[in-house]
């Protein structure tokens, strides 16, 4: 009896944690009965979420004389959006067709392509409306929407990664600025480096992705291939996660990180950047792309199967695509359609925008400065392990990682040992491998296999110490 009232109390006490991992965190105060509402699932921030709710609200009281307002269902990351809903299929929507849910928004578009997939139903829009939005249906090789007829998301804004570094602390630790993904190699910001966890943030993941992806298109050009480049790409993460201090859970606080002086710089998508160097300023705080070594994303939004409320949904997605919700992205505060309270520095995707870029805070076309690589699917096939990957090769296993790269530099033939490093020890084709083994087997036999490969690089780090001290 004992043990049956302990159960009891824990149910007790953990069921509201269940329940909210289970719906999110509704930012969404009591409504009147008679006010829309639209349901979105979203890892966006609160000055996004805000600004969108109240100029839509606004527009379409406007156009259609109705009240309208948004209940944002809020996650950390596309990742654990995409569990949420993998748990809801088996639950409410088995039971009554629907999530209870509208619409998706956020998290890349390989995110939407590979994990929200399963979860989406076509949205179409007037096509004379999709050939304004989008003149042309890619950039640099990049979809701004989904293919399928209707397309299952549509992009909303761009996206670009780069790194973010605080020049006080560069300057301390005596190095230069950095400008490419491989200066944060270097042994000097060994303990200076921040990176967000791929498993826990698919914007990591994503730009993760973009650092292999890179290598890969270099190995073919240079006659290498690209399952050899994929090899060196992960082994270049490797060498900068030797030099990380921790893996933040979160992406979006690590350029306050490096504006604080606790790193020195760190990997991040270019609004975040962005926003807190308007913060601190741009004498504590700078940000670099690397040339031709980045990608540009879209942030995709797209309809749940089962949307409660379809037409609704059509109508903000419309809206965000349009001129007016286009501006909302990166014009200045107190502009014609701009933001009300803050600037959300990122890039719209409709490149009429851009016409006349006076009130943008970044006026920087996109469209007619590419500094990306074409981007390629084909080169992206690992994008579903990836972060295991990294996770059994990197964050489980950091302090081995840092350890085997300090014995090497330390060693008498260290330019030797820290090439083997720089390369993975399998290939493009072993890791799709990995990939199709990882997807058969259950969720406890998926923890079997992360042992193992987790296993597999601390021994192959010890054999790098035992070499190192020969």
């Amino acid at each position: 009896m004992r043990y049956v009232l302990g159960v009891l109390f824990l149910a007790v006490l953990l069921s509201p944690m269940v329940l909210r991992w289970a719906v999110g965190v509704s930012d969404q105060k009591a409504l009147p009965k008679d006010v829309l509402t639209l349901v979105i699932v979203t890892p966006h921030s609160e000055a996004i979420r805000r600004e969108f709710r109240e100029a839509f609200s606004k527009y379409y009281q406007e156009k259609f004389g109705k009240a309208v307002t948004i209940d944002y269902r809020v996650y950390g990351g596309a990742s654990e959006i995409k569990n949420v809903l993998g748990a809801l299929r088996e639950t409410t929507y088995k039971a009554n067709g629907t999530y209870d849910i509208d619409l998706a928004w956020g998290g890349g578009d390989a995110t939407f392509d590979v994990d929200l997939k399963p979860f989406l139903e076509g949205l179409a829009l007037d096509p004379e409306f999709v050939k304004q939005v989008y003149p042309s249906p890619k950039l640099g090789g990049l979809k701004l929407y989904e293919e399928s007829n209707p397309p299952l998301w549509y992009g909303t804004e761009l996206s670009g990664f780069g790194i973010v570094f605080n020049r006080q602390v560069l300057k301390y630790l005596g190095v230069e600025p950095p400008a490419r993904w491989e200066d944060l190699t270097d042994p000097r910001y060994a303990g200076w480096v921040v990176l967000a966890d791929p498993t826990r943030s698919s914007s990591a993941r994503t730009a993760f992705m973009g650092v292999v992806e890179h290598t890969m298109a270099v190995a073919e050009e240079q006659g290498r291939g690209a399952d050899r480049g994929w090899a060196e790409g992960m082994g270049l993460i490797r060498q900068i996660a030797s030099n990380v201090r921790d893996f933040n859970d979160g992406s979006g606080a690590i350029p306050a990180l490096v504006s604080s002086g606790d790193v020195a710089a760190a990997m991040t998508i270019d609004f975040y950047a962005r926003s807190q160097i308007q913060f601190v300023g741009e004498d504590r705080l700078g940000y670099v792309e690397p040339a031709n070594s980045t990608v540009i994303t879209p942030d995709p939004i797209g309809l749940l199967q089962g949307a409660p409320h379809r037409e609704l949904a059509k109508q903000f997605v419309e809206f965000v695509l349009s001129e007016q919700g286009q501006q909302l992205w990166d014009a200045k505060v107190g502009t014609k359609d701009g933001p009300r309270l803050v600037s959300l520095r990122r890039t719209p995707i409709r490149q009429s925008v851009f016409k006349d870029m006076s009130d943008l805070a970044d006026p920087v076309d996109p469209f007619a400065h590419v500094t990306s690589f074409n981007t390629s699917r084909a080169r992206t096939a690992t994008f579903s392990i990836l972060e295991v990957m990294i996770q059994v090769s990197c964050i489980d296993v950091l302090n081995d990682l840092r350890a085997t790269r300090a014995a090497i530099l330390s060693s008498t033939h260290a330019a030797e040992l820290d090439a083997k490093l720089a390369v993975f020890p399998f290939d493009q084709k072993e890791a799709l491998r990995r990939l199709d083994e990882y997807r058969k087997v259950s969720p406890v036999e998926k923890l079997v296999l992360i042992r193992k490969w987790t296993s597999e690089f601390r021994d192959e780090y010890r054999a790098l110490r035992d070499e190192a001290q020969k």
